[in-house]
């Protein structure tokens, strides 16, 4: 079932439907043999990520629960970072190769790539530690699935629901400033962290009226991306700068960190104008629209 809340149910009912919908398919994919283990660890952190953002989407009716549940999840994902973010630096190292094609050197991208792929494989490839990991990560889920019953939001759950919007929306909205002012790989990441967030509630309330709100999450989702995009090559970055034996040369090294530099610039460039749209209104005056669309489906149904 899609990602939100439906017409007819409680914001509650919804929301703990959403967050067992999501253990389901973390357990479906750790369970499936055709997912290879790094694709199987990218979903099931995004399972985690979309708990996350339906729990912050109704912080504000959970009480001392939220802040229980969003940690058990949040370290769940995060005891499989090491392992995901390994996978990341290859696809990163490719993509940069694809998007410099002809610029960028052969020998050291080759070389570049060859000691991540290396670093990867050494991690994936003990077999004990990744499979102790995900039993662990399948434990996690099966008690967080346990608890989704006695989840209690207080009222109706909507006043929650706008509030939390509100409150991931004007997070992401500051981020945005803040970013720009100091551009930097934290000011980025967190910016970055407050735009997916407003995305995950943006979907949960696509409902309320879905040509808009799908319309407004996609754009959201495209710099989303971006973001993502920026933040994988400020680590790579960091890495390469880091071990000497990520490069042949150091003529090669200084070679790839100038391109690395040139796409975040890009990245940022694009970012901007995407950015300054999606982010035009003030928290309260977004939070007053969608609360008028959220009032209106409720009531038409």
């Amino acid at each position: 079932m899609p990602y939100r809340l439906r017409t007819g149910e409680s914001v509650q009912h919804g929301v703990r439907r959403v967050i067992n919908q999501q253990i389901e398919r973390a357990r479906e994919e750790l369970a499936d043999p055709d997912l290879d283990r790094a694709e199987t660890i990218h979903q099931v952190r995004k399972r985690c990520k979309k708990i996350r953002g339906a729990l912050r989407l109704v912080r504000d009716g959970l009480d001392q629960a939220y802040a229980m549940e969003n940690a058990w999840y949040r370290d769940a994902a995060r005891r499989l970072s090491a392992l995901r973010d390994a996978q990341a630096m290859v696809e990163t190292g490719e993509a940069l190769a694809r998007h410099f094609a002809g610029q960028v050197d052969g020998d050291t991208i080759q070389a570049i790539q060859g000691h991540l792929v290396a670093c990867r494989d050494a991690l994936m490839n003990d077999r004990a530690r990744v499979t102790g990991l995900l039993e662990d990560f399948q434990s996690a889920m099966e008690a967080g699935q346990n608890r989704v019953p006695s989840l209690t939001i207080r009222g109706d759950g909507h006043e929650a629901a706008l509030a939390g919007m509100r409150k991931t929306y004007g997070r992401a909205w500051a981020a945005m400033d803040a970013a720009y002012d100091k551009p930097g790989a934290g000011t980025f990441h967190e910016w970055r962290k407050r735009v997916k967030y407003h995305r995950y509630h943006l979907r949960l309330l696509q409902e309320t009226w879905p040509d808009v709100i799908e319309a407004r999450e996609d754009a959201t989702h495209q710099l989303g991306r971006l973001l993502g995009d920026h933040h994988d090559c400020c680590v790579l970055r960091a890495l390469i700068l880091n071990d000497p034996t990520c490069s042949a040369t150091q003529e090669g090294q200084q070679h790839i960190v100038a391109l690395i530099d040139r796409r975040i610039a890009q990245i940022e460039q694009a970012s901007r104008p995407l950015g300054q749209r999606l982010f035009a209104e003030k928290p309260k005056h977004l939070a007053r629209r969608i609360g008028i669309y959220f009032r209106i489906w409720s009531q038409e149904h």
